[in-house]
């Protein structure tokens, strides 16, 4: 710094020092004109600043404002920014709510004059609601005071952030008490003087408490996966999805399950596949279902649409309901949030919008609500990226597992990826609606070393189905979307996974029915664990081994495919590619007549067994999702060729 500019910042702290010890000196120039270059660093951090910076001397006279502090309070060149006699608590309380209190606040602040204060002010007409005032005292080097500084924070979205935790909670808490409430009034009831009401009644108490409780579990359960999907600790099981496909089997199930109502697809059948977690995306769609179904009269349509471009998909569910207010439509995705014509119409929790927002973002989508006002119905639409960004900027396409994976993706680690580990473990596929009943199945089995994947709806049973072939299945006859014995009728249409039924009370012929629809054993709901479990094993005797080459090899390979019988690993270009049961069952058979034709009939019959050596619809299904998972084009294969009429063939390359 040269000699001059130091003397210059001298002359000006003992200005500051002076107007310190002598307050009736007034007018004085604080900021000498011939700026030092201290000062023009700090002016220049200051303009760069969000934060608006005010600096006052001791008579409260403004002598620096940054643009920041300009633009939250209004003040513009030409106004009144530098004018000597502007002040500045007048003004703050000339932008405020409420400016009773406001002027206590900030005589709060201004008397703590040694110290730093904050407080935060309401604004009213202006795009800043809320502003936080923060004053601290300003002393040179030698211990003057010489002012003070004010600096300005725009907190609108932090406080409207929790403003609006405060309101969920305390919607969750008034959803959660009605339920507790009829939980507990049951309960004192039966508990005061049971012997005075007759067993009906008693009943229908247990049947009350029953109900309340589920409500409470999906309640609490609903809130703990838009938890998860929020802060990226619920990973997505990701699979590529035909979406045409997943919408049509949807608008079948809601035709039986919402049958006064009419449902119209509007689909282009040649979308590009997407990946997501499709259960996830299935659940999404049905709260947006059950929202148009719920809202809409009888007789009504419901259209689903479906387009896409360059990126993404678009699906559109419409009905012509009951609407939704224009001031309504921004907060309609809100947890517990339910609208003045939809609290009319539902007694539900308001968690399914917020529930499909939350997925929908979750795969990197958004989601939105159109309506053109009360009684003139809605559309709520949601896109999903072809790819997840999560996976498109972290690891490419290739990384991704064929089937599923699981979004954040495992660190890696020495020698073989952990995703990828064969797990040896008997896989049990459980299908059953009642909760607490899962639980206990699922606690039991697993601590039998059972791997138990469980689901609660049908077309979810049907999906992960398609992700991985159990060893072996349990399946409720009532599921919360359609029967178990249906399921078990279309089941056996591809599969013959050995099945245990969990029935309810039937007679001999309904008995009768489930086996002659392929069912492998029956137990009659309440039955015994030790039972259940003994019936598992002896299931599992029965079975015959999987189909492995009959010579000594170990390992197979085909141009850029490999097989490792050992570890029943299938690879293509050093990626692992993840297949059911069958599917490798189906491949092996291939590989070991690797170059020759297979015909339709030895196929069935190795892979399914000689009683299926006619349905050929069979392999048909299993090599179209071979083909899509081992080869680069599904629609020009390179590995599985067809032989019209015939068969199939593992070329050999």
């Amino acid at each position: 710094m040269s000699s001059n500019a130091g003397n210059s910042a001298d002359r000006t702290n003992d200005a500051w020092e002076s107007e310190g010890k002598n307050k009736s000196m007034e007018n004085i120039d604080i900021i000498p004109a011939g700026f030092t270059r201290e000062y023009r660093v700090l002016a220049e951090v200051c303009a760069s600043m969000s934060s608006g910076f005010v600096l006052l001397n001791q008579q409260e006279h403004m002598v620096y404002s940054n643009p920041s502090a300009q633009r939250l309070l209004g003040l513009y060149q030409g106004n009144q920014a530098t004018a000597e006699d502007f002040d500045i608590r007048q003004h703050l309380l000339s932008l405020v709510a409420d400016p009773r209190q406001a002027r206590s606040e900030l005589e709060l602040a201004w008397s703590h004059s040694e110290r730093e204060y904050a407080t935060d002010l309401a604004l009213a007409d202006v795009a800043v609601r809320w502003l936080r005032v923060r004053v601290f005292p300003v002393h040179s080097e030698r211990g003057y005071m010489l002012g003070r500084g004010v600096i300005f924070d725009d907190i609108t979205l932090e406080r409207s952030a929790l403003e609006t935790r405060r309101e969920t909670l305390a919607l969750a808490a008034h959803e959660l008490k009605t339920p507790l409430a009829i939980i507990k009034g049951c309960a004192t009831t039966l508990l005061g003087g049971s012997a005075r009401w007759d067993p009906a009644m008693q009943r229908e108490m247990l049947q009350m408490i029953d109900a309340q409780s589920d409500r409470l579990y999906d309640v609490l359960n609903t809130l703990l996966d838009m938890w998860r999907l929020d802060t990226g600790a619920q990973p997505l099981r990701l699979t590529q999805v035909h979406i045409p496909e997943l919408l049509q089997q949807l608008v079948k199930r809601w035709h039986l399950q919402a049958g006064s109502h009419r449902f119209v697809l509007d689909v282009y059948p040649s979308l590009p596949m997407v990946t997501c977690d499709v259960v996830r995306v299935e659940q999404a769609l049905n709260h947006l279902l059950e929202n148009a179904v719920t809202y809409s009269s009888s007789g009504s349509v419901v259209t689903i649409r479906a387009e896409a471009n360059d990126v993404e998909v678009r699906i559109g569910v419409s009905d012509e309901g009951v609407g939704i207010a224009a001031e309504q439509l921004d907060r309609i995705f809100d947890r517990f949030y339910r609208g003045k014509q939809q609290e009319e119409h539902s007694d539900g929790s308001g968690l399914g919008l917020a529930a499909a927002r939350a997925t929908v973002e979750a795969h990197g989508g958004r989601i939105w609500a159109d309506s053109l006002g009360v009684g003139q119905g809605a559309t709520f639409y949601f896109t999903l990226p072809f790819m997840p960004r999560a996976l498109t900027t972290a690891a490419p396409p290739a990384a991704l597992v064929a089937g599923t994976a699981e979004v954040p993706a495992l660190p890696k680690q020495s020698g073989r990826p952990a995703l990828f580990r064969r797990d040896r473990r008997v896989r049990v596929l459980l299908a059953e609606s009642d909760s607490r009943l899962t639980r206990y199945l699922r606690a039991n089995l697993e601590e039998q070393q059972y791997r138990v994947q469980t689901v609660s709806h049908g077309v979810q049973f049907l999906r992960q189905l398609d992700l991985e072939e159990p060893d072996v299945i349990l399946l409720s006859t009532r599921l919360a979307d359609m029967s178990g014995v249906e399921l078990l009728q279309r089941l056996r249409e591809f599969s013959r996974t050995p099945v245990i039924m969990l029935a309810d009370e039937c007679d001999e012929d309904e008995r009768v029915q489930i086996f002659d629809l392929g069912s492998d054993d029956l137990v009659v709901k309440p039955f015994g664990m030790k039972e259940l479990l003994a019936r598992v094993r002896a299931l599992l005797r029965r079975q015959p081994s999987n189909t492995e080459p009959t010579n000594n090899q170990t390992n197979f390979s085909t141009g850029e495919l490999t097989i490792d019988y050992a570890q029943h690993l299938v690879t293509v270009k050093g990626r692992t590619v993840q297949l059911s049961k069958i599917e490798y069952k189906l491949l092996s058979v291939l590989a070991q007549n690797v170059g020759m034709v297979v015909t339709h009939e030895l196929l069935l019959e190795k892979v399914w067994g000689p009683e299926y050596n006619r349905d050929v619809d069979f392999i048909w299904v299993y090599i179209s999702r071979l083909r899509r998972k081992l080869e680069e084009d599904s629609r020009r294969p390179k590995y599985i060729v067809t032989v019209p009429d015939v068969g199939y063939k593992l070329v050999k390359l």
